[in-house]
């Protein structure tokens, strides 16, 4: 057995204490994959309690699960250190009026669903974007502020319109039922500085930007929306 296994062995018994997640244990012994963070009871607890409420202390957390709170200091800092959570903000799109707009794409190959993903992965209005397994191989689900918005999205700067797209179906979200709350990528007026949107177009100078059929992109200079 190789020193790199008993490593993996002694890191697992000795951190996570869990003798009944065997699955996890033989992949460990067998050298198979990365050590992984158990979700104990305490760690759910203290999820929890911060899902209801993610303004609780630790303290309260703490008096809560009648443990102390340098306890859920150390279950949260593990939590987050091992990539499993991450504390941030959450915003319900219904609150400020905006629209949803899910698109399903069929990309041609795993290069393009590749150049899909570096060209969009700063897009303020992109809520989620995914691969899939079927006959579409990728989903984003987007906002916008208005209709008007909405067309440019489907016909001038969609992910839609890019390279390497074989067919889409774009579909209006009548209701986002669950979860209530996302992450949106809000940006201060003062850090816009730039006519170039993160997927590479120029606001600045579109037609439907100056005909005020469009509100801009919320990462440039030129943007005039409420976001």
């Amino acid at each position: 057995m190789e020193s790199g296994t008993y490593i993996c062995m002694l890191s697992y018994f000795a951190r996570i204490y869990n003798w009944g997640n065997i699955s996890t244990m033989y992949r460990c012994i067998l050298g198979i994959g990365d050590i992984v963070i158990v979700l104990d009871d305490t760690k759910k607890k203290i999820l929890q309690v911060l899902s209801e409420d993610g303004r609780k202390t630790l303290t309260e957390i703490a008096t809560k699960l009648n443990i102390t709170h340098v306890a859920v200091k150390k279950q949260l800092m593990k939590l987050m250190e091992s990539g499993i959570v991450k504390i941030q903000p959450l915003i319900n799109p219904s609150a400020l009026n905006l629209l949803l707009v899910a698109t399903l794409i069929e990309a041609e190959n795993l290069e393009a669903i590749q150049r899909l993903k570096e060209k969009f992965k700063n897009c303020p209005r992109m809520i989620l974007l995914a691969s899939l397994i079927g006959g579409y191989n990728m989903l984003a689900l987007l906002i916008a502020e208005d209709m008007n918005v909405v067309e440019s999205m489907n016909n001038v700067c969609s992910i839609r319109t890019s390279k390497g797209i074989r067919r889409s179906e774009v579909f209006m979200v009548s209701e986002l039922i669950i979860p209530k709350y996302v992450s949106l990528r809000l940006i201060p007026s003062s850090e816009r500085k730039s006519e170039i949107t993160p997927c590479g177009l120029n606001c600045c100078i579109c037609s439907r930007f100056n005909e005020y059929k469009c509100l801009g992109c919320p990462a440039t200079k030129c943007y005039r929306g409420p976001l």
